[in-house]
């Protein structure tokens, strides 16, 4: 889950350094845990704007592909999507648990398991 995040952060910051949008829209720099969304400046150019194709991947919630969904938006991509997905949330409260999926992302799931 962390790699998987890891590779779509860094994707994101590749690109919008490709199109002269890395200091503009910097990304979630706060706290990774929590659902973050790019807002768009009005002074400024636009956000770049993706949509997430699953393709053949299995969606379940906490699947990998959610990973690298939220490493591309802290990145700065404005990829519309929910945070139902992501691995932490808990159907019955249905909220998200930030201090969850920041232990998923930092790899603390796996850290346990060694």
């Amino acid at each position: 889950y962390a790699a998987t995040y890891a590779t779509g952060l860094l994707c994101a910051r590749r690109l919008l350094t490709k199109y002269d949008l890395a200091e503009t829209y910097e990304g979630n720099t706060d706290n990774i845990g929590d659902d973050y969304n790019v807002q768009a400046d009005k002074d400024e150019r636009q956000p770049f704007k993706c949509f997430l194709d699953v393709g053949l991947v299995r969606t379940s919630t906490g699947s990998r592909v959610f990973a690298a969904l939220k490493g591309a938006v802290d990145g700065g991509i404005d990829i519309p999507h929910n945070d139902k997905r992501y691995a932490g949330y808990d159907l019955q409260d249905k909220s998200l648990d930030p201090e969850v999926l920041e232990r998923y992302i930092k790899g603390g799931v796996v850290a346990e398991y060694a």
